[in-house]
This record gives C-alpha cells, sequence and structure tokens, in this order.
C-alpha cells in the first residue's frame, strides 16, 4: 500500500571541495533522486541535479544541513523522503533499501516515523568525546552544549548515539516538521555536528526515533 511516487530521493553537497559519487543503481530505480547544490559546475549521469542558494552565506556546514533536516521545505510536494550523504554507497536498488528498512521495523506508514541508522559502537557522550578530541568542530560550541545537554536530561546521553548519514522520514508530517525545525535550531546554536543533537532534538519534540542497524 505505499506510494513511491510521493518519496523523493536526495542528497545535497554545499560548496566546490567535494565531487559527487557516482550511484549505478540510480538507473534501477523509479525514483526521483536529487542532488542539491550551490556548485554551478557540477554534473552527474546519476543525479538530477538541482540548484540552490545558501541559507547562511559563509557557513557551509550549517547551509547544508538546512537541506539535509528540512526536506518539508524543499519538498513541499511529497510526503516521504530518504535523504543520504555523498560518502554512502547504495548496493542495491534503492526502493530493496527503503523495504528493507520498513520490513525490518514494521513501520506504519500514516503514522510519524523518522528511521536512521545507529552509531556503529559509541552512546552519545562517547560521540561527543570523539567530535571533541577528533577537534571536528569548535571545542567551546561542543562543550558548551554538552553541559546544556547535561542539565537538561542527562540520561539522554546513555542512549546509543545516531549517525546522520541516512534519513528516511515522512517529511511533511506535522511532527516531523516540529522535529526538523528544532533539529535545525540545535545545530546552528551549537556544534554543527548533527548526531549530536539528533536524540536530545527527538526528546524536545516528544518523538521516538527508529534507529536500525547496518554492517
Amino acid at each position: 500500500d505505499f506510494n513511491y511516487n510521493e518519496l523523493i530521493v536526495y542528497t545535497a553537497l554545499i560548496g566546490d571541495n567535494e565531487g559527487l559519487n557516482d550511484q549505478p543503481h540510480i538507473k534501477n530505480s523509479k525514483l526521483r533522486h536529487v542532488c542539491l547544490t550551490d556548485n554551478k559546475n557540477l554534473k552527474s549521469k546519476d543525479w538530477e541535479i538541482i540548484q540552490v542558494e545558501r541559507i547562511i552565506p559563509h557557513d557551509t556546514y550549517r547551509s547544508q544541513r538546512n537541506f539535509k533536516v528540512r526536506p518539508h521545505i524543499i519538498f513541499p510536494e511529497y510526503k516521504y523522503s530518504l535523504y543520504f550523504d555523498n560518502t554512502v554507497f547504495l548496493k542495491q536498488k534503492t526502493e530493496d533499501f527503503i523495504d528493507f528498512i520498513f520490513n525490518e521495523k514494521n513501520i506504519q506508514r500514516e503514522e510519524p516515523f523518522f528511521c536512521l541508522p545507529f552509531h556503529s559502537q559509541f552512546n552519545l557522550i562517547n560521540e561527543f568525546n570523539a567530535c571533541a578530541n577528533n577537534n571536528l568542530d569548535s571545542q567551546i560550541r561542543i562543550y558548551e552544549q554538552l553541559n546544556d545537554y547535561l542539565k537538561t536530561d542527562i540520561s539522554q546521553l546513555e542512549k546509543n548515539a545516531f549517525w546522520g548519514g541516512i534519513l528516511l522520514r515522512n517529511h511533511s508530517h506535522s511532527k516531523l516538521i516540529n522535529i526538523s525545525e528544532i533539529w535545525f535550531a540545535h545545530i546552528c546554536r551549537y556544534s554543527r555536528r548533527d548526531q549530536l543533537s539528533i536524540i536530545h532534538s527527538a526528546e524536545q519534540a516528544k518523538l521516538k526515533l527508529i534507529g536500525f542497524d547496518l554492517d
């Protein structure tokens, strides 16, 4: 009963520092696959290229997160979306991967759902430490965020961390719009490392995240 005409598959590349990876299995899919980019020289034989503007002109990271986190603004004509980072390489047809998630988690498609993979090894507090130790963002922002989360709900820091490289959502649902706006606010206020804020954003939005395992 799932209507694939209501689903968009997309990625977002902002800035000129990264090329778009080939995705040869896209040709076997009937879904629309879109790459949002501000790079006017970017071309692809697999993706449909759509030119966009940065929401924060001198911040490529948060401008990219704007498209990643808020599909309800970018694709209002679609009900569902599958986002994946340019680091992800699909080994099968996109529909098969989506069916794998739906079937594994027995998702009720009319209810609000937000699916993303668990991190391979860390809980959230360890993910904070890893980002800080590897200088993946401003130390001040990371520790300010951690301090605020400790005061907000320390128990959330003990949960399994998620990896934000793949996001499957019914993004037009009001509860998904709410968490998307909260999540983007956290990314702008704190670290740009979006996996650090997704758990507390979901708790604030009163939405349960649906995690799944990948090898």
